[in-house]
């Protein structure tokens, strides 16, 4: 049997994988600078680079899942 996705959902999987990965990243970096230990402004700092990086993630990933969406109707 074959299991074929669609690229809406290809789309989807690959916007969890990358959203999971700069998280993994991002706390890997945390333990492996012990942020958890310095000042506060640089605590600061990396909460910030971290959510910055995963909105650009999500609004990435969104646009691509959106154009999928756009083009799997025109193909109708």
């Amino acid at each position: 049997m074959k299991f074929t996705t669609s690229p809406v959902r290809r789309r989807f999987l690959a916007f969890l994988v990358s959203v999971a990965a700069v998280h993994v990243v991002a706390i890997s970096l945390y333990y492996a600078t012990d942020v958890a230990h310095a000042p506060a402004a640089r605590q600061r700092l990396f909460a910030w680079v971290w959510m910055g990086a995963t909105v650009a993630v999500v609004l990435i990933g969104l646009q691509r899942i959106k154009r999928a969406r756009q083009a799997a109707r025109a193909a109708r």
